[in-house]
């Protein structure tokens, strides 16, 4: 084994652990998407608090860039000494697959949820699933946007996303690949001002230039770009690593001062009369959006550069965690709310309740899935036997021929 080999090989531990990680926030993040005010969210039951507010920006600017730059790692990993048009077959597969089942069958809850809040509802449960699968007749009217009319995404936009920006980086491994192009990403990892120049000056121009969706899209899109680029070069982990203390310094800095300034400029609305001070949050908030990252890359790569077999088996439920979690978390906020137990029916209490609850269904799914290989391939899982299901010809044909009209719809 070379030492480069040697490299890549401890890099993926530290992906591991990075991976379960970040499920971790995410779970967390969306649980309080349901108890936070004034944020927007399928469902919701908000405190009377602005305390989980203040909690939630902590990791709000950074937490999908975290998952977007380990796929871009992940990708780098994979396209190692494989065949181009095999590895956009199979990278296909093993996202739209995952996708479709989600689209169909994980995401209506929520839409059952929000329409029963919204008073667009009359059915149950039961009549919804078959008025959705069956007999829509008018009751989806207002809910003709997605993927097809009324099959929507949510969530899962990660995955839809994910597929789209994968593809134009297999198509560009050729020159992404080559010696050339390595060393001079190599080269400019060296040097900690090249490395927050790559950074920065992209998701800068994101930020300033694109508007509302767009701008999470190309955020993730040059972070996975730049986890695809600098990912396994060992010049980039030994920069981050010598600059560590900076990192922490840059990122504490940069998160309690979008603290100060959504309490006291944010919630008081001082912005609304002073661009000035609209562009300085707007600065704060792009800091909180890169320094957190590279000091958690740096960290990770300081302590948790080593194998786990808890972390390497979680690890394998990370994807379809990432598809369940937010159906479970507004499923059980849903009929938390419905509860004839009048405590249970606050906020204050539910969110615990849901954090809990969620947990246990979550797992208990899980452990369905991962008893029956055809459950295991739907949720982007490998075999029983941890084999790559996609190295079967006639396993990746069907999925292909079964993914064709979502990717044709996507494109």
């Amino acid at each position: 084994m070379t030492k480069q080999q040697a490299i890549i090989l401890t890099r993926l531990h530290c992906l591991d652990w990075l991976r379960v990680i970040a499920i971790g926030i995410l779970i967390f993040y969306h649980v309080g998407m349901v108890y936070v005010p004034d944020w927007d969210y399928h469902f919701k039951n908000p405190l009377d608090s602005n305390v989980i507010q203040s909690v939630m920006l902590i990791t709000s600017p950074w937490r999908m860039g975290l998952l977007w730059l380990i796929s871009g790692m992940a990708l780098t990993h994979m396209c190692v000494g494989k065949n181009l048009f095999k590895l956009i077959i199979k990278r296909s597969n093993q996202i739209l697959l995952p996708l479709l089942v989600g689209v169909l069958f994980v995401v209506p809850i929520q839409l059952f949820a929000q329409m029963k809040q919204a008073g667009d509802m009359s059915l149950n449960f039961t009549g919804f699933i078959y008025a959705f699968y069956l007999e829509p007749k008018g009751y989806f009217v207002q809910y003709t946007s997605g993927i097809w009319p009324r099959f929507d995404v949510n969530h899962l936009w990660f995955l839809r996303s994910l597929w789209r920006f994968s593809i134009v980086l297999l198509i560009l491994t050729p020159i992404l690949q080559s010696e050339r192009f390595k060393k001079c990403m190599s080269l400019l990892a060296t040097r900690f001002s090249a490395v927050l120049a790559l950074f920065v000056i992209p998701i800068v121009l994101v930020e300033f230039f694109l508007e509302g969706e767009s701008v999470r899209e190309y955020y993730g899109f040059v972070l996975l770009i730049l986890g695809y680029c600098l990912g396994m070069q060992s010049t980039f982990w030994k920069t981050l690593l010598r600059h560590l203390r900076l990192l922490c310094v840059l990122s504490i800095g940069a998160i309690l001062a979008l603290q100060v300034g959504f309490v006291s400029i944010w919630q008081n609305e001082i912005h609304q009369s002073n661009s000035e001070l609209v562009l300085l949050i707007e600065v704060i908030y792009i800091a909180n959006k890169i320094f957190p990252l590279l000091a958690i890359l740096a960290l990770a790569t300081r302590f948790l550069n080593r194998p786990s077999q808890l972390i390497t088996m979680l690890s394998a439920y990370v994807f379809p965690l990432y598809i369940l979690h937010q159906s479970v978390i507004i499923m059980v906020a849903y009929w938390a709310t419905k509860s004839t137990i009048g405590f249970i029916r606050l906020a204050e209490w539910q969110i615990w309740l849901t954090l809990i609850v969620t947990s246990l269904l979550c797992a208990s799914l899980l452990f369905i899935i991962a008893r029956m290989n055809v459950l295991r391939v739907c949720f982007g899982m490998r075999l029983i036997q941890n084999k790559d299901p996609y190295q079967n010809w006639f396993i990746n044909s069907i999925v292909f021929v079964l993914c064709l009209p979502l990717l044709i719809r996507l494109i």
